[in-house]
């Protein structure tokens, strides 16, 4: 019976084998045939695992195909194109254990980061799951792409909203007069005096990373992609995180890794993390997600930027999501409010840093917190130096901001 059974074994993990590769379709097969992999306690949870893995090795997940999932032009609102394949909501039926494995994270523990606040200010930055990978860009030193930077200014339509400062681009059925009429009311965000984290700082989309310099070119075997935190979104968290604990906001920055080494249904695995962290840390009452966006014409790749005090700064975008009639974001309005309050605040003190923001039928977690929204600071075709720039200017508006805030 033993020996009969092991043959059984040996010829399902071949047919499993056989028709995971030939029914894989670069997007969603991978990382469904992972889920519950990791905790599978049955003869046939291992085959799947094993048939999961194979699929891995034999088809690369994130190929770059010169747009992310979340990447959004400046041009009139369109549908997304078929090649951003997963929507915020499908992402969110993924089962509850479809996280990476933990052996994929070095994970360096809770710390709290010595923060240069004046001494009046009693603000705390709380810092956890920092990779500590090294990359070595200089290994991209082909010019065979083409980098184009551009200033996105304002722009006309009767689906945009001009505010006091800054523009909203309005994707959506709502009236834009509707909309221009939530913008202008005052957010019902309720912070504390406590030194307690009032911020959360968090990347979905971790691995999203930028380009070594602006010499005008590219390395097209560079995809964009990058567990070093020092090329990554996540350094430009870092930057943020710092600049708000440095002006009085105390922050927590995760750097837990959502999209390596599979990028589908990271949506799904950063909602897990941020309502652990909500839960650990009540006093959270704004979350950021820190993106990049990607933005190419053709082959040429564009890097946003805007001239902030004679230097080069990434020009960044706020994206909020507004209910489709689901219900799925039932506080959506008071979202929008809050995002209209960060756009007036961060274009007033530096003219020219923002491009219009996106008001559409996305979710992105943005049911969560009580101030919930999607920034994308600048682009692939940046330099992580113009981005770190953008991190610090939107910082110190956003601290400022927030401590003159009156309820």
């Amino acid at each position: 019976m033993r020996g009969n059974k092991n043959k059984g074994i040996v010829k399902v993990l071949g047919i499993g084998l056989t028709a995971a590769v030939l029914s894989f379709t670069l997007t969603g097969v991978a990382e469904n045939a992972v889920t519950g992999a990791v905790s599978g306690k049955s003869v046939s949870d291992g085959l799947r695992q094993l048939t999961a893995l194979s699929v891995m090795l034999a088809v690369p997940v994130n190929e770059f195909d010169g747009r992310d999932e979340d990447a959004v032009s400046s041009e009139p609102c369109t549908e997304k194109p078929d090649n951003e394949t997963k929507t915020e909501k499908q992402e969110q039926k993924a089962p509850a254990n479809d996280n990476p494995s933990s052996s994929t994270q070095d994970i360096s523990g809770e710390t709290l980061v010595p923060v240069d606040a004046p001494a009046d200010v009693k603000t705390r930055l709380i810092s956890v799951n920092i990779r500590k990978d090294k990359d070595d860009l200089t290994q991209y030193t082909a010019k065979d792409g083409t980098v184009k930077e551009k200033h996105y200014g304002k722009i006309g339509g009767d689906n945009v909203i001009d505010l006091e400062n800054g523009q909203i681009r309005n994707c959506t059925k709502l009236p834009s007069e509707l909309i221009g009429a939530e913008a202008e009311k005052k957010p019902s965000v309720t912070l504390s005096d406590s030194n307690e984290p009032q911020v959360l700082i968090i990347h979905t989309h971790t691995t999203e990373s930028y380009e070594r310099d602006s010499d005008g070119y590219y390395d097209t075997d560079y995809d964009g992609r990058s567990l070093c935190p020092a090329n990554s979104v996540v350094g430009v968290g870092a930057v943020l995180a710092q600049t708000l604990a440095d002006n009085g906001i105390s922050t927590l920055h995760d750097g837990t890794v959502f999209d390596d080494p599979v990028y589908n249904y990271s949506y799904s695995r950063s909602r897990e993390r941020t309502e652990e962290l909500l839960k650990e840390y009540p006093s959270i009452k704004i979350v950021l997600d820190i993106h990049r966006d990607g933005i190419a014409d053709g082959d040429v790749r564009i890097a946003p930027v805007a001239e902030i005090n004679g230097r080069k700064a990434a020009q960044i975008m706020i994206i909020c999501g507004c209910d489709d009639g689901t219900d799925i974001l039932p506080d959506y309005m008071d979202n929008l409010r809050f995002a209209s309050y960060l756009q007036n605040a961060i274009e007033k003190d530096n003219k020219g840093i923002t491009r219009p923001m996106l008001f559409d039928y996305r979710f992105y977690n943005q049911d969560l917190a009580e101030a919930s929204l999607v920034i994308e600071f600048g682009a692939l075709a940046n330099d992580i130096e113009q981005v770190r720039y953008s991190a610090e200017l939107a910082g110190r508006s956003i601290a400022n901001l927030l401590k003159n805030y009156e309820q």
